[in-house]
């Protein structure tokens, strides 16, 4: 099951034209502003932000979602490498998945709010749903392998 997730994972990175090789997941966290959370905190804001950009569609607010929006994209970094909530062994991957899904993420959230701020509510509505399908498809991906 996570193989599959992680396809889905190299077909949306591919289907954006995303290079996850541009930066290392070291040189990503390292170009965050530093928060004291933890990555599982970070998680928590994340999903607050979604739910904000989905109030934000469902009440035609675009302010709501550029907010929410902008919490994805200018997410803090956790007070600790985050692939140390995975074994040693799984570091690696779990890296490449940061750059991924962070890139597909940013991408995603930028949309939705763009098509929000131009009034285009169903396309907008359709980018969260593709927004909170990458957020499920990294959880599948890694969520069981989590310390």
């Amino acid at each position: 099951m996570i193989r599959h997730y992680t396809l889905a994972a190299l077909f949306m990175l591919a289907a954006v034209g995303v290079n996850a090789e541009e930066k290392t997941a070291e040189q990503l966290v390292a170009s965050k502003k530093k928060a004291n959370i933890t990555y599982r905190q970070l998680m928590e804001v994340m999903g607050a932000a979604s739910i904000m950009i989905n109030e934000g569609i469902v009440r035609e607010n675009p302010q709501m979602v550029r907010d929410g929006a902008n919490l994805i994209v200018n997410h803090p970094a956790p007070n600790h490498k985050p692939w140390t909530i995975v074994a040693e062994t799984d570091q690696a991957d779990f890296k490449q998945s940061l750059l991924i899904f962070d890139k597909i993420m940013d991408n995603q959230a930028e949309e939705t709010a763009n098509m929000a701020e131009q009034g285009r509510w169903l396309d907008a509505s359709t980018s969260a749903h593709a927004l909170m399908n990458s957020c499920i498809s990294c959880h599948a991906s890694w969520k069981a392998k989590a310390k």
